[in-house]
């Protein structure tokens, strides 16, 4: 049963309910204050009938014919106003009106007491007596009993009752139609949400509920962040399912190149007769090829390692970290005629040396892959508006302003001819900008053809 018609139908039968009690607790009541009336009409019409016979006969000497023609007068009179009268005299009845009545019916009324009145309501089939008794003399046991006609009260009251059951009809039907539409209002705004929850469910996320009503504005606020955020953290999975899927197909390209170089300088090698010098060559390629894949599975392994580290914030000594690597890239600067040049103001930087030391290794291996043999590399470390800043710059090829956004991204590579000659896997930069986010860190690149590039990380971190 849906919630309106719970709410439409509990309405209806509550108002109803509280109507038939109500009007049935005013109308016994006026009954019950009628009944009382009429007794005490009744008790003060007998003490006057008691008086006046008590003025004009003597119960204890006058005869029985004297006290019935007496009698007779005052019940014919009392008749026609709806009053009956009955004389009961030492066991016998003198005067009695009461024919259409069974005694039995009133017989307790004439065990009555001097100076005590009984009173008794009657049902006489269709009509309705209230019958009240009295003893004149207990000398010769003589009981006036009174009986008065009240069924106009009966009917009263049942016409009540008639027209108060007309009147629920109609009520039923006015409450009816404003308890149903008052229950559609009530429920349009939970209409509203199934509505907007059925859309979500069927994947229109950017349904949102209009906050028109006060005291829904919090549920259709919570709804519509709600939708909000589920809209977001769908794309946000479609966008990473879309990047995960572009990272394997650029995956199996890049693996594709040198498996085929490896298995094609391999078949040389075993079907030709080649010279020692085109055997070396071979073997070269080979070895390169091999160094290539290795530096990629390096790579890869080291975006896992840094999607899976548990970040571990620590002082690291800026000063001792450049001498580390100096030292671990003198060789290849040497090499390759590079000048190196690492420069720090800052002595400590709250961050995770491991990953740190993998960030700048992967920035300065990009540097090394753009500049040219006689080229300049800078590493500086300083501070920026109370902010920690990691800088590196070079004089290599530079980035076209078109690829920058993208160059962060795996395999994503500026010149991939000259790449693939220095080894690189296009890994670097996608590397350093998840170390960057697990740091809470900015990256900002400034490059331009054929003059340099600058990748500059901004922290978040305080420093010590």
């Amino acid at each position: 049963m849906k919630l309106w018609l719970k709410i439409f139908l509990s309405i209806l039968l509550l108002s109803l309910t509280t109507l038939f009690i109500s009007t049935w607790f005013v109308i016994n009541k006026n009954h019950i204050n009628n009944l009382n009336r009429e007794q005490e009409r009744s008790l003060n019409e007998l003490e006057l009938i008691r008086i006046s016979l008590e003025s004009n006969v003597d119960f204890t000497s006058s005869s029985i014919d004297s006290i019935k023609t007496i009698i007779n007068r005052y019940g014919e009179y009392y008749g026609q106003k709806g009053i009956y009268l009955l004389l009961y005299q030492d066991n016998e009845y003198i005067y009695n009106q009461l024919k259409t009545l069974d005694t039995s019916s009133y017989e307790t009324l004439l065990s009555v007491t001097l100076n005590h009145r009984m009173v008794q309501v009657l049902n006489g089939g269709t009509l309705r007596y209230m019958l009240v008794s009295d003893l004149l003399s207990e000398k010769n046991r003589t009981v006036l009993l009174y009986c008065r006609d009240i069924n106009e009260i009966y009917e009263a009251r049942n016409q009540s009752i008639k027209l108060i059951f007309s009147l629920a009809l109609l009520l039923s039907v006015i409450l009816g139609i404003i308890s149903y539409y008052y229950s559609r209002w009530l429920t349009r705004p939970l209409a509203v949400l199934q509505k907007g929850a059925k859309a979500v469910a069927s994947g229109d996320y950017s349904i949102r509920i209009t906050e028109t009503d006060s005291d829904f504005s919090s549920v259709a606020e919570a709804f519509n962040q709600m939708a909000g955020n589920v809209n977001r953290h769908t794309r946000e999975l479609k966008e990473r399912a879309r990047e995960r899927q572009e990272f394997i197909d650029d995956l199996s390209h890049e693996m594709n190149t040198p498996l085929t170089s490896i298995q094609g300088y391999s078949e040389f090698l075993l079907s030709a007769n080649a010279t020692e010098v085109q055997k070396r060559r071979a073997v070269q390629n080979i070895h390169t090829d091999a160094k290539r894949m290795r530096e990629m599975y390096d790579k890869l392994m080291a975006l896992t390692f840094a999607r899976e580290h548990a970040l571990l914030l620590y002082s690291v000594n800026i000063p001792e970290l450049l001498d580390t690597l100096k030292e671990s890239f003198k060789p290849t600067f040497i090499q390759h005629q590079i000048v190196f040049k690492a420069e720090t103001t800052l002595e400590t930087l709250k961050a995770d040396r491991i990953l740190l030391q993998m960030l700048l290794t992967n920035l300065i291996n990009n540097s090394l892959q753009a500049v040219q043999s006689g080229g300049m590399i800078h590493l500086l470390a300083y501070e920026k508006e109370n902010k920690p800043v990691i800088e590196v710059t070079d004089n290599g090829c530079g980035i076209p302003k078109d690829k920058i956004t993208e160059i962060i991204k795996p395999f994503v590579r500026v010149d991939k001819s000259r790449s693939r000659k220095t080894g690189g896997a296009g890994l670097g930069l996608a590397l350093v900008s998840r170390i960057a986010d697990l740091h809470k860190a900015e990256i900002l690149i400034d490059s331009e053809l054929g003059k340099g590039t600058t990748v500059r990380i901004i922290f978040s971190t305080s420093m010590d």
